[in-house]
């Protein structure tokens, strides 16, 4: 009875979280404004700075020399425990394959994941540390990007749909890979309680560490709950901060092509014709143009259009350039850890599944949130990467769609150098393999699934 009491209160706490943030996703009033402030761009990185705090990694906050030196003590204390944990796992898995046995196999399946997880987040808080200068220049510099004037209806509609899904990933990111916290370390804390409770059973930890002496001992087993549960917070919060990093900057990059393609496409006023009906985007977008710049359309002449047109174009090839270089410094300390990842996530995927269906029972959901969150983990990063490509490739759409036959002759030229540069999609790379989009997530699922089904077969033979 006090079993399944725990179950329903588990189970409510989930179904309310999970409602909160449906809630908050359909409240499109929250996110949809007239003008957007700073403020708005810097909620965004809320969670994911609050995760490099706990990691003991500086961003975007001064400290004096003094408390700077203690933030470094902190994170290299950190690392170490992190590579402790590796160091011991490998040790264990090297033990545990000299057995032969088929179910020595399936110990080292239960610890590959783990495994791949803290050397995940060994590199992830490493770049974090060793690179900060540029993942604060991305910050920063984008934070400069931002629109803080009056904007028309089409770009609050983009800015407004970009932080509504950013900030319910964002969320959901961080409430799943928290759930697997929940879910992974739960078993040898209620195991506790049930001995306390004058219930006979085996003492378990859920990590298998090579150790020199006996953890279960009295005291020692304790403390290696205590260690272990260290081990998997800073494992999980330092990947997940690396992660929702690498996605916020991408969500942002992404928004700001997207303006530019809006501002690209409302850049030449075409008069209404037989041709161009005022129903056609290009006339819907000439009579706002027309509504916005009546008084210069009154009084300029062709020189004063062709500079004011041609000190426009500057302006959107310089923002431009500086997208497609904030994308490359995105890839730049990204691209080894996003290689490991996905070598990483086909292992962690298939031995996920086989541990949730074989040795798991049903009402146990360690491996089963394990392989919820490598799936969400890669499915949120190629969103963002498929999301940037799509992004950069619409600014070629907007360069042609525009009324740029209406252009004096110099700025017919800027545009089509701009139109060929534009046609070159922007990726994000895994060090050159593979590009960080859907199509790279399907050859995961793929690729996973066919190890999966290979080792369950042999698991049945």
């Amino acid at each position: 009875m006090h079993f399944e009491f725990l179950y329903n209160v588990v189970f409510s706490v989930v179904i309310r979280i999970i409602m909160s943030f449906l809630i908050e996703f359909l409240n499109k009033n929250k996110y949809y404004k007239q003008t957007y402030q700073k403020k708005d761009y810097d909620d965004t990185y809320d969670i994911a700075i609050f995760l490099t705090k706990f990691v003991a990694i500086q961003m975007t906050h001064r400290l004096s020399r003094f408390k700077s030196v203690c933030w470094v003590i902190m994170y290299w204390f950190e690392f170490l425990n992190l590579s402790f944990a590796l160091l011991v796992e490998f040790i264990s898995m090297v033990e545990t394959g000299q057995g032969g046995s088929f179910q020595d196999a399936i110990k080292i399946f239960k610890m590959l994941p783990c495994f791949g997880f803290v050397l995940l987040a060994i590199l992830k808080s490493y770049k974090m540390v060793r690179c900060r200068n540029i993942f604060e220049n991305l910050i920063y510099e984008m934070r400069d990007m931002w629109n803080t004037a009056s904007i028309d209806h089409e770009e609050r509609q983009l800015i407004g749909s970009a932080l509504r899904c950013l900030h319910f990933m964002v969320k959901g990111f961080y409430f799943c890979n928290n759930l697997l916290l929940v879910t992974f370390l739960y078993a040898p804390f209620w195991e506790m309680v049930k001995r306390y409770s004058g219930y006979e059973n085996e003492k378990c930890l859920q990590l298998f560490y090579w150790l020199p002496f006996d953890p279960l001992q009295p005291g020692y087993y304790e403390v290696m709950i205590a260690v272990q549960t260290w081990h998997s917070i800073l494992t999980i919060w330092a990947n997940m901060a690396g992660d929702l990093l690498f996605v916020i900057f991408l969500s942002h990059i992404t928004l700001q092509f997207d303006l530019l393609s809006v501002r690209i496409k409302k850049l030449i006023y075409v008069p209404h014709d037989d041709q161009l009906l005022e129903t056609y985007p290009l006339g819907l977008d000439s009579a706002a143009y027309l509504e916005k710049h009546r008084l210069a359309m009154e009084t300029f002449s062709e020189i004063d259009w062709e500079d004011y047109y041609a000190k426009e174009i500057t302006e959107i090839v310089l923002r431009h350039r500086a997208l497609i270089r904030l994308s490359g410094d995105v890839e730049s300390v990204y691209k080894v850890a996003l290689l490991v990842n996905f070598i990483n996530s086909s292992i962690v995927l298939c031995f996920c599944e086989f541990c949730s269906i074989v040795v798991e029972k049903w009402n146990e959901f360690g491996y089963k949130s394990f392989l919820v969150t490598a799936l969400s983990q890669m499915w949120i990063m190629c969103w963002y990467g498929q999301q940037l490509a799509d992004s950069t490739e619409r600014v070629s759409h907007a360069v042609y769609n525009s009324g740029w036959y209406r252009a004096p002759k110099k700025i017919k030229r800027s545009l089509l150098i701009m139109l060929l540069r534009s046609q070159k999609t922007v990726y994000v790379s895994t060090c050159g393999f593979s590009n960080i989009t859907m199509a790279s997530y399907s050859n995961i699922i793929k690729t996973s699934w066919s190890y999966f089904t290979l080792l369950l077969n042999i698991y049945r033979q």
